[in-house]
């Protein structure tokens, strides 16, 4: 009688072959089930940084457990063996391999010295800077932020930890520089104190905010990286925040002023400028400190344009 030869894939039989094929998947498919299940478990327990990490260490260990073991099972597979015959492949496939390895290696480090966390609004630095971003993931390689724009910007984990890395969610705070451009003919003194009063009756500008705002800010000063900034200090407190307004150029007939104001809401930082803006352009606009009068019976004259922030 005559013996069929099995069919080899590799020197492996094929049904051995196609079996590893079926367990290679089923495991893909457990990694993430493991993942949605554990995240699910997680949220509303623990933080979403936390649940995020141990559900993907839990995927990775089912998918490369599970594919080792079929492997092993399957196809006779021999890790001693396999990395010894590696040889110079290998270190090619090292070498080829570097920026891979080393958005790894920085994803492990972000994990551990925790420079960024989700929901964060960040800053990175490059070519071009980010700009405010809100960190929205962090994966083994990569980092997922999202502009005021509404944009996905894919960050390499090395450049989280190789540049400079702006954090406003760690100090809770941002300052906004407002140009405003004035005639050199104005009444500088009361254009100045209409800047002001506009800044402290605006809600959202500090210190003049509501009670509740001015506790949490209140209690930023018991973060010690924040206290160290007001140590020179001898009580610091809500007055490092008050609004204040500087001449920063004269330009042909025109003074140049800039308005320095710290606002929490960081998402809504155009939209504080502009209700500030308005504000400002307004009382100007009744009280006419300008030194433009409107004959009567005519509309009132146009009042310079103030930029926005820089």
């Amino acid at each position: 009688m005559q013996v069929s030869n099995p069919v080899l894939i590799g020197g492996v039989p094929l049904d051995a072959f196609l079996a590893f094929i079926f367990a290679f998947i089923a495991f893909l498919f457990l990694g993430n089930l493991a993942y949605l299940l554990l995240r699910r478990v997680l949220d509303g327990h623990v933080s979403r940084g936390k649940a995020k990490w141990a559900a993907a260490i839990l995927q990775y260990a089912v998918m490369v457990g599970g594919i080792y073991a079929s492997a092993r099972y399957f196809l006779e597979f021999e890790l001693t063996a396999f990395i010894a015959s590696l040889g110079l492949l290998g270190i090619v496939v090292a070498f080829s391999s570097r920026q891979i390895i080393q958005n790894a290696v920085a994803g492990i480090l972000i994990t551990i010295n925790r420079p960024v966390q989700l929901e964060e609004w960040v800053i990175v630095s490059g070519r071009p800077e980010t700009g405010p971003c809100k960190v929205r993931d962090i994966s083994f390689t990569t980092t997922i932020l999202q502009g005021l724009d509404g944009g996905l910007v894919l960050t390499p984990n090395s450049s989280i930890i190789t540049s400079k890395v702006i954090n406003y969610s760690r100090a809770g705070l941002l300052e906004v520089a407002i140009p405003l451009a004035v005639p050199v003919t104005a009444d500088l003194v009361r254009v100045q104190e209409i800047a002001l009063a506009a800044a402290h009756d605006h809600p959202l500008i500090l210190p003049h905010v509501e009670p509740a705002e001015r506790s949490a800010v209140q209690n930023l000063f018991d973060l010690p990286y924040l206290g160290r900034l007001s140590s020179d200090l001898p009580h610091p407190g809500l007055r490092l925040f008050e609004p204040k307004v500087q001449v920063s150029s004269i330009k042909e007939e025109w003074v140049r002023l800039t308005v320095r104001v710290w606002i929490r809401q960081i998402p809504g930082k155009d939209r504080i400028v502009s209700e500030y803006l308005d504000a400002v352009i307004g009382q100007l606009a009744a009280e006419d400190p300008l030194g433009v009068k409107k004959p009567k019976g005519e509309p009132a004259p146009g009042l310079p344009e103030a930029a926005q922030p820089a």
